[in-house]
């Protein structure tokens, strides 16, 4: 049986959200911003932020899976969705939900780094405080955590749990 603990509440989230938005409007105003989201676990975030952001923004996705079915240990990394991208020349604000390794995250920058941005920020809902072996880091992160396991809002366990409304710790019996 699987029991979950609350860890960030759906208020604490969106009074983030509120924040983080209000600067993406001071930091892009008046640039061609492209919000790319990573499927599937930023969907909560990053269709709460595109609805508090007031600068005009174009949302186009990437899908990345390292854990799929495989539940808690990372697996390869596949990237589906970078050919369809069209960022070059435009202001990249890549959003994803958490920071762990950073494996996935610095592959992505990597990969559209390629397609010539005009800049490339990096923005995540949850970063961990764990040792890391790069010094690679988002450029902003809403919440830091610990290293326990995470689900809710976008996150899941075995691809269950996305839709619980905030960021709850999974325990099982």
């Amino acid at each position: 049986m699987v029991k979950v603990k609350p860890l960030i509440g759906k208020e604490q989230i969106a009074s983030k959200i509120s924040e983080i938005a209000a600067e993406i409007d001071r930091d892009y105003a008046d640039l061609d911003l492209v919000i790319v989201m990573v499927l599937k676990g930023a969907i909560c975030f990053a269709a709460d932020l595109i609805r508090q952001v007031t600068v005009p923004c174009d949302l186009q996705t990437v899908q990345c899976s390292s854990y799929g079915a495989k539940g808690a240990e990372r697996g390869e990394l596949t990237i589906l969705g970078l050919d369809a991208l069209e960022i070059s020349g435009r202001d990249v604000l890549l959003v994803d939900d958490i920071f762990d390794s950073g494996h996935t995250l610095f592959a992505l920058q990597e990969a559209l780094k390629k397609k010539e941005p005009n800049s490339l920020k990096t923005l995540v809902l949850l970063s961990r405080k764990i040792p890391r072996r790069s010094d690679f880091r988002p450029d902003r992160s809403g919440f830091s955590i610990g290293s326990e396991f995470v689900i809710g809002y976008g996150l899941d366990y075995k691809e269950r749990f996305r839709g619980l409304p905030g960021i709850f710790t999974l325990e099982e019996e």
